[in-house]
């Protein structure tokens, strides 16, 4: 009888312990994990001067400084930024942020998508772009690819792979097209002007398998046509670098080491339970010999 009663009260403290356990493992009701976008900026407009990007949160908070010294062709790393809507506003480099804002434009960020918010045409007709862009990585062997057309010299402008496929056709100024597929590889393309002087570049675009890029056409320095290839989200593949301090919400980092302080009292209270039942089951055993 005594030694029933032992192990039957080692076994209860070991479920308690379990399920205090299984109880830290449940999520809260009361807890929501924050919901994030990814946002990039570019500058695409080829006589207008560096700018600095600001952010603000429609939902409140101040006007925050996101990217300075923007110039013509730049794109900036993906950002996280809490979903939301923003006002994306542009000062001429340098300018003190109560400065009245050159071009101001809405992004709405809906969690889980990425965006490029861009500046685009001439300064005369200067206006923000919200560009959606491609999460989902193509099949292996394969690449998505669009085209973003930010060459004043090229009122339109096609993109055709030597041997392989035409990528875009007569894309208009301050433009961009949707997403195509096409094959992985290293593909030397020539971009041919129309509606103006007849220009043409070579330029060699690199797709990597699953992956997905934006082919962007410039103005070169001095005259001509230039290109730039870049990477797009592509789900996992694509981290965000860091949180845009956008003064509306919250833009803590999280990460595996969050998890950390939880996995390690988790961890702690099932070792603990496991071998509060082994030791109450020792002495149980031992008492029983002794009484022998």
């Amino acid at each position: 009888m005594r030694r029933s009663s032992v192990r039957a009260a080692a076994l209860a403290a070991t479920a308690a312990l379990l399920g205090l356990a299984a109880a830290a493992l449940a999520p809260s009701a009361s807890a929501t994990a924050p919901a994030y976008a990814i946002v990039r900026g570019a500058h695409f407009s080829p006589d207008t001067p560096g700018v600095d990007v600001y952010l603000t949160s429609l939902a409140g908070g101040t006007s925050t400084l996101w990217l300075s010294g923007v110039g013509y062709g730049d794109v900036s790393p993906y950002n996280r930024l809490p979903a939301g809507i923003y006002a994306v506003s542009m000062r001429p480099h340098g300018a003190a942020a109560s400065t009245p804002a050159a071009l101001s434009w809405t992004l709405n960020a809906q969690a889980d998508n990425a965006y490029t918010a861009a500046a685009v045409g001439m300064n005369a007709q200067l206006h923000g772009i919200v560009l959606h862009d491609e999460l989902n990585p193509a099949s292996a062997g394969s690449g998505r690819v669009r085209v973003i057309q930010a060459a004043s010299r090229a009122p339109e402008a096609t993109i055709q792979a030597k041997n392989g496929p035409t990528v875009a056709t007569d894309v208009p100024f301050a433009t961009a097209t949707a997403y195509s597929t096409v094959a992985a590889g290293t593909w030397p393309v020539t971009v041919t002007a129309s509606g103006g002087a007849p220009l043409t570049a070579d330029a060699t675009v690199p797709i990597k398998s699953a992956s997905v890029s934006s082919i962007v056409v410039l103005d070169a320095k001095g005259n001509g046509l230039d290109t730039r290839t870049i990477t797009d989200a592509a789900g996992a593949t694509v981290a965000p670098i860091g949180a845009v301090p956008a003064g509306g919400g919250g833009t803590a980092n999280s990460g595996p080491l969050s998890w950390l302080p939880m996995g390690g009292l988790i961890g702690g209270t099932i070792a603990t339970a496991l071998l509060v039942g082994v030791m109450l089951a020792r002495r149980g055993l031992r008492t029983v010999r002794v009484e022998r």
